[in-house]
């Protein structure tokens, strides 16, 4: 049975093809800064541009707010993340002087104990 649909009851749907100030700024951005043509699809849109500027954010040194995506939290721990890999890097770095200077001090120490015997061995000879 397929029931009548009441004419006083109508619903309107609309659809802009514009795009809202949100997603104008999206389009510009990824024009303008990264030359990237707009998919027409506003999450699309969204995604590229935020991939694109986790990239950049990668390669600042310190949390901004120049991103119209990446939010503040997902930047700290970008740098959080830096931080924890240069102090890595710092600990093998001072690592690797100290085993030097243990060798170069193991050397200068034979070096020494054998110019004294070869000092005993010519006085020894005299």
């Amino acid at each position: 049975m397929i029931h009548r649909i009441d004419p006083s009851y109508t619903a309107f749907f609309v659809v802009s093809s514009r795009p809202d100030t949100e997603w104008q700024r999206i389009i510009e951005l990824l024009s303008s800064k990264y030359g990237v043509k707009s998919s027409g699809s506003k999450s699309a849109d969204k995604a590229k541009l935020h991939e694109l500027e986790l990239r950049e954010a990668q390669r600042e040194n310190t949390v901004t707010s120049k991103f119209l995506t990446v939010t503040k939290g997902e930047q700290e721990k970008i740098q959080e993340k830096k931080k924890t890999k240069r102090k890595d890097i710092n600990l093998e770095k001072k690592s690797e002087n100290q085993q030097g200077a243990k060798i170069l001090g193991e050397q200068i120490y034979i070096a020494i104990k054998m110019n004294k015997e070869k000092n005993n061995n010519n006085k020894r000879k005299k």
